[in-house]
């Protein structure tokens, strides 16, 4: 285990850094500030008649100092829990707690005592001067905690019943004598994490002068609350049981991993049981398809999760950081995603498009791969069964059964590509994409354009699939370079000509698109997820504009075939901003009345709401106009996207974008704000905005409340965020744990 302590700058005196290697193997760590009790610790000066104040000192047990540590690094193993004196630069150990051995009631130790001696410590918390610590094993009468308090010195041992010690804490490692209080305390014996808080108007305990810590324990049959009132109260499902990870925020409410289920659930504290079939009763669960966007990979959740105010919270995935802002309504609430190589910022609502969030500089080039997509000859493809090439189609015959359509196309290992192609005709049976002899989705064959954004894998075979219910004609099949959507969607824009990355600032992570042109831009191929109709929707980015005297500078785009239904967003050559929306050659036009500030960054928000009558436009998180307008019907069948240039307006961007998202929810004013101060900080030099190294897999997280800072770990190392920002990073791999209290952090 790893701790480093770095001290700011106090009194005028800068008081140094330390770090300190311990060799233990921890199952869990916990940073315990004692400043952070409800007397700021100063419990700590009135336990002289205690009998651990008193024990021997400098044994394999006892350190060196009677006072209880202001700053404690308690580190549990598997067989033991150790204080360490994080006062002391050299960490030295203060108090050993050993795992009781021997047969039941003549057990020696109170630390996870148990008939047998393979009950194994799995977390530990420490809050007012009350020590919880956590076991799971399968023998029925084990205890599954051990809690003890160092001003009362009282031990509870909950197992297959409540137990009440006699012993001291200075008899802590001698043979236990124990008194049934009650019933088992908790809903499962496999305790996995504990959280602590302290409520407001908490009572306070006549025994030690503190108010009383509530409890929360993640187990493998939900969780279990002991309340301050000292009642235990469980929150389950009949469903999904596996609770890996529970976090407090300071009002009570919980925010809980299920592994098993791959979701969280959101709960404000219960006062009585609550259980339910496979949601959890009077609490938000969120999953892949409650909050719209949450990637495909939330449900490969990681081990933790904690929460940094009472509306969010940090979660580990093996594919990244997921940084979540819950609003209570599951349809307008954000995620953020950081990974190794990119950053998406907030993505809002029923998100549809999440996009120029790369970290690799290097510049694009897209030109058409396919051969004769138009099927201006009978070549150049390998027809399977079914299919034929005639009148500038190919056409597959359902009666002949199902039959591949492809040809084999040079791709670059790990890239990714669009696949797009067109129907003609159809009769609605099922089409797929075939890439390189796969089939990952179907399509009903009606008429209408078609695209698939895959992974390549070298040289492979590409084209399209038709079943044994498809008979139809398809048309202009392409495959291209696809700029990355990030969004749960998945859909990429197509890349025509060649596209400038540059970093947004000097040193920073996050690039910047330019050189836009009307050969060069980016291109989504129509997409039904961005038929609004009259519905709300927002669009979002940032930008950095260089000339002042561009007609219509365009920045985004959705234009059918005929230039008749579009949305465009642009900016004018006086510099103002704009919001379009046309239907059938009529338009609502919603315009700024300040300029954009030109040659810096500005976020962007353009958004309609309210059924389509209210469209706004935001600069840099400030409404800067709102008009009342005509609700226009956004939805159309050969809709386009493009970034950097419009065939309608003939124009294009002058300037570099960043960060560029669509969603079918209109975000809150609060929301709009909140996006702009957190991303902003990803735009200043050497802004890094990405986990250290190259491993995407979070391991451990930790928040410490006193500086607002994020601990993520990875087998690179630790990552420390301050909002979308990383702020340092170690390089030692994280395994285990992360704990963070007010600049001490002690990692496993």
């Amino acid at each position: 285990m790893a701790n480093t302590k770095a001290f700011k700058v106090k009194n005028g005196l800068d008081l140094g850094a330390y770090s300190k290697a311990i060799s233990d193997t921890a199952v869990d760590v916990f940073v315990y500030d004692t400043s952070q009790d409800s007397d700021g610790g100063a419990w700590r000066h009135r336990t002289q008649a205690t009998s651990w104040y008193n024990e021997t000192l400098n044994t394999a047990t006892r350190g060196s100092r009677k006072e209880f540590p202001a700053v404690a690094v308690i580190v549990a193993e598997s067989s033991q829990v150790t204080i360490y004196d994080g006062d002391d630069p050299d960490l030295p150990m203060w108090m050993v707690f050993n795992r009781g051995t021997g047969t039941w009631p003549s057990i020696t130790a109170v630390l996870m005592a148990s008939s047998g001696n393979t009950a194994t410590a799995s977390c530990v918390a420490m809050s007012n001067a009350t020590l919880f610590v956590g076991s799971n094993y399968s023998a029925t009468d084990n205890p599954y905690s051990t809690r003890v308090n160092f001003i009362d010195e009282q031990f509870v041992n909950s197992g297959s019943a409540k137990y009440l010690f006699s012993n001291t804490i200075a008899q802590r490692n001698s043979t236990l004598s124990g008194i049934i209080q009650g019933n088992q305390e908790f809903v499962d014996k496999h305790i996995n994490d504990v959280a602590m808080t302290v409520l407001p108007n908490a009572p306070i305990d006549a025994a030690t002068g503190l108010p009383v810590p509530t409890i929360a324990v993640a187990t493998d049959g939900g969780h279990s609350f002991i309340l301050d009132n000292g009642n235990v109260v469980d929150l389950l499902t009949t469903t999904y049981t596996d609770t890996d990870n529970v976090s407090f925020t300071d009002k009570g409410r919980t925010y809980n991993l299920f592994n098993d289920g791959g979701f969280v659930s959101i709960n404000e504290l219960p006062s009585a049981d609550i259980s339910s079939g496979s949601s959890l009763g009077g609490g938000a669960r969120l999953t892949r398809t409650s909050i719209p966007a949450f990637s495909p990979d939330f449900s490969s959740l990681g081990t933790d999760i904690v929460a940094k105010s009472y509306d969010e919270a940090s979660i580990s995935t093996s594919a990244g950081l997921t940084n979540l802002q819950y609003t209570g309504d599951t349809t307008t609430s954000m995620v953020a995603y950081t990974t190794s190589d990119y950053a998406t910022g907030w993505q809002n609502g029923d998100i549809k498009l999440a996009t120029l969030s790369d970290t690799d500089d290097t510049d694009v080039t897209g030109s058409e791969l396919v051969t004769n997509g138009d099927f201006a000859t009978d070549s150049d493809w390998t027809k399977g069964t079914g299919w034929t090439i005639g009148s500038g189609v190919a056409t597959h015959d359902e009666t002949a059964g199902a039959g591949d359509l492809t040809q084999s196309i040079a791709l670059t290992s790990g890239q990714k590509y669009v696949l797009s192609w067109e129907v003609t005709s159809g009769d609605g049976g099922e089409i797929y994409p075939a890439i390189g002899g796969t089939y990952p989705v179907s399509f009903v064959g009606n008429a209408g354009s078609y695209n698939y954004t895959f992974t390549a894998s070298g040289t492979m075979n590409i084209g399209v699939r038709g079943s044994s219910l498809f008979t139809g004609s398809i048309d202009n099949v392409s495959v291209r370079l696809a700029e990355e959507d990030r969004s749960v969607n998945g859909n990429g824009l197509q890349v025509f000509g060649s596209i400038t990355k540059n970093p947004v600032a000097t040193g920073a992570d996050l690039v910047a698109y330019s050189g836009f042109s009307v050969s060069n831009y980016l291109q989504q191929p129509y997409n039904s997820d961005l038929d609004f109709g009259t519905g709300d929707f927002c669009i979002m980015g940032w930008y950095k504009t260089s000339d002042t005297t561009a007609a219509n500078e365009i920045l985004f785009a959705r234009v059918d075939s005929g230039n008749a239904a579009a949305i465009n967003t642009l900016i004018t050559s006086s510099e103002t901003i704009t919001l379009q929306t046309r239907e059938s050659s009529t338009s609502s036009t919603t315009t700024t009345t300040e300029t954009a500030p030109t040659g810096v960054w500005n976020c962007f928000a353009f958004v309609r709401r309210a059924s389509g009558t209210v469209q706004e436009v935001y600069i840099n998180g400030k409404l800067s106009t709102s008009a009342t307008v005509t609700a226009r019907n956004m939805s159309s069948s050969t809709g386009k996207v493009y970034l950097g240039y419009t065939p309608e307006l003939a124009s294009n961007a002058k300037g570099s974008m960043a960060l560029w998202r669509i969603s079918a929810t209109a975000p809150s004013p609060e929301q709009i704000k909140k996006i702009y101060e957190d991303e902003k900080f990803l735009f200043q030099e050497g802004a890094q905005a990405t986990l250290y190294g190259s491993s995407d897999a979070v391991t451990a997280l930790a928040y410490d409340d006193t500086t607002n800072l994020l601990h993520v770990g990875t087998s690179a190392g630790r990552s420390v965020f301050q909002g979308l920002r990383r702020v340092d990073n170690t390089t030692t791999a994280v395994s285990t744990a992360i704990s963070a209290s007010n600049n001490l952090v002690g990692e496993q």
